[in-house]
């Protein structure tokens, strides 16, 4: 039976083999169209001509690749020129978003090219009572953001808001897939930040009728330009008379100077979004015959496993018991240690500190600044009085403000609150 068993996976193996050798020897030898935006390919949407282009925009500047330790390049103070990003998404950490604003506020520039922008850096750049696009992300609505943000077609016309550079007649630029037009999704920024409270941001060019996909903003002694069509930068485009004209409008914005390509990890692919292939994520690699078989292969591998690998190796794993939330029972028990002591200024406080969080979770409203603006909102939104709110922040700046507070204060402060919480909505 075990010689059987042998026989079988032997045979198998040299099937998957043979099938693999087979695939790739009958490998089409037609353009790669996927959106790699790779600076040293010259596939339709690779970024060769458009790195060529800016090696020798200014004459006598290097033009510079940034590695995986931008964050310690973009800190050193002798760092100087346009930092430079093109691809799908630039999704970055906390600490990559510091080195860039650092770099940016000491004078430099930033010209960001991707499809999705990181709701860190715009935050970072933009009034959060705007929009906070953080809070957007980390509640679950991270697809959401972007679903907003761009409408499906396939074509898009831009242009500029400067009258220099504006032209009668739209740019047009289509997405294709070898000989035919394919609907795409078109992105655009955040309407949200052009808010009447800010003043960082300025519209330079459009997409569609309305929406803005090239801005400026300004952080510190430098700026920020960013673009939300990176796709119109690819070598398919640039080659025609139209692309390299709207391509040259966007880079004299630079500013003379090196220039600071990152040629960082890119990641071709936002997860969940389907970028111009139908509904199917499939579609695009059914019609390449070399990723058809390279995913039938695959297909046949894992059937493979399963018939002869699926026999358990590990011993069941216990269910554990619910964790208990114990938080409640906690600043109870804090609260009667503070009444006990007669400690009812510190009491006070911890309820403002309750008081502020039930605010932003269910209002969503900062309250770093607890002025006259942010009174208001609350009271819009929570539909309670503005006499009641005025009172409660009245009695907390004077328990803030002195370093006692009496057992009436308290109870007064108290049943102020709890008018907000039964006539809050």
């Amino acid at each position: 039976m075990l010689f059987c068993k042998k026989r079988i996976s032997n045979l198998s193996f040299a099937i998957v083999v043979s099938v693999a050798l087979w695939s790739m020897s009958s490998c089409s030898s037609g353009h790669d169209w996927r959106e790699h935006y790779r600076n040293d390919a010259d596939s339709p949407y690779g970024t060769s001509i458009i790195y060529r282009l800016l090696d020798d925009y200014f004459p006598g500047q290097r033009l510079e690749k940034l590695s995986d330790s931008l964050h310690v390049q973009l800190q050193n103070d002798n760092t100087t020129g346009t930092y430079f990003y093109l691809g799908p998404y630039l999704w970055m950490d906390s600490l990559r978003v510091a080195s860039l604003l650092e770099f940016v506020s000491r004078g430099n520039d930033a010209m960001i090219i991707v499809s999705d922008l990181s709701p860190d850096l715009l935050d970072s750049i933009s009034h959060e009572y705007c929009i906070d696009l953080t809070y957007h992300r980390d509640s679950g609505f991270h697809s959401g953001y972007n679903e907003h943000y761009f409408f499906m077609d396939t074509l898009a016309e831009l242009n500029f808001v400067h009258p220099k550079l504006k032209v009668p007649n739209d740019y047009v630029f289509h997405f294709r897939i070898r000989d035919k037009n394919v609907r795409y999704e078109w992105d655009h920024l955040p309407n949200e930040i052009f808010c009447e409270d800010q003043d960082e941001f300025a519209s330079l060019g459009t997409i569609g009728d309305s929406c803005v996909n090239f801005a400026m903003a300004k952080y510190g002694k430098g700026h920020f330009y960013l673009h939300t069509t990176p796709l119109v930068f690819t070598n398919f485009h640039i080659v025609q008379g139209p692309g390299r004209e709207y391509a040259e409008k966007v880079l004299s914005h630079l500013k003379k100077g090196p220039v600071l390509w990152d040629a960082t990890k890119r990641s071709f692919e936002f997860p969940g979004r389907n970028r111009g292939f139908g509904q199917s994520p499939l579609k695009y690699v059914l019609s390449q015959p070399s990723l058809a078989w390279g995913w039938y292969l695959l297909l046949g591998m894992a059937v493979l496993f399963l018939l002869f690998r699926a026999k358990r190796r590990q011993r069941m794993i216990p269910v554990l018991g619910k964790n208990e939330n114990t938080s409640l029972e906690f600043i109870e028990t804090i609260g009667r240690l503070y009444f006990v002591q007669s400690n009812h200024r510190q009491l006070a406080l911890e309820k403002m500190k309750l008081f502020l969080g039930f605010v932003r979770e269910h209002y969503h409203l900062s309250t770093r600044e607890l002025n006259d603006q942010f009174k208001k909102q609350l009271s819009l939104k929570s539909e309670v009085p503005m006499p009641v709110i005025e009172k409660i922040f009245t009695i907390y700046g004077n328990i803030e403000n002195s370093k006692f507070a009496s057992e009436n204060t308290l109870v007064a402060f108290h049943r102020e609150m709890d008018k907000f919480y039964l006539t809050c909505k």
